[in-house]
């Protein structure tokens, strides 16, 4: 049925400047395709590494905001530990506990906590002037 027949490969020199054109136009193309391909495969990584980095960005600014509120949170609990252990010293002893084992840092606290409860007290003295003198 089918004979097998070998061909001479023989260079056919006839229109080169139709073979090359036809060449140039298919190597263009295919640099065109590559080109293309290449440019989809880059933006899908770069969407890839968007998303990325705002799942980061995002994780990082929920860190940022659960350490702040931790502090927030220590600071209160600081204070509300120092109030409850002066007022059952005071309630204990009839007088206000010795402050040498406290650091620093607990003094300083200790300062603008009496600072911050005198300024309430001012403020509600004042209030209560304010009524008395629209009062009278």
């Amino acid at each position: 049925m089918f004979i097998k027949r070998r061909v001479k490969l023989v260079l056919i020199l006839t229109n080169k400047s139709v073979r090359q054109e036809s060449f140039c136009r298919k190597k263009k193309s295919i640099m065109g395709k590559l080109k293309e391909v290449r440019t989809v495969k880059s933006d899908q990584e770069q969407q890839r590494r968007r998303t990325k980095s705002k799942e980061e960005m995002h994780m990082e600014k929920m860190i940022k905001e659960a350490k702040q509120e931790l502090r927030k949170l220590e600071e209160e609990n600081r204070t509300k530990e120092l109030l409850i252990h002066m007022f059952n010293v005071r309630a204990e002893t009839g007088s206000f506990p010795v402050l040498k084992g406290l650091t620093e840092k607990e003094l300083k606290g200790l300062q603008d906590l009496i600072n911050m409860n005198v300024n309430k007290i001012n403020q509600e003295l004042e209030e209560l002037k304010k009524d008395e003198a629209t009062a009278v």
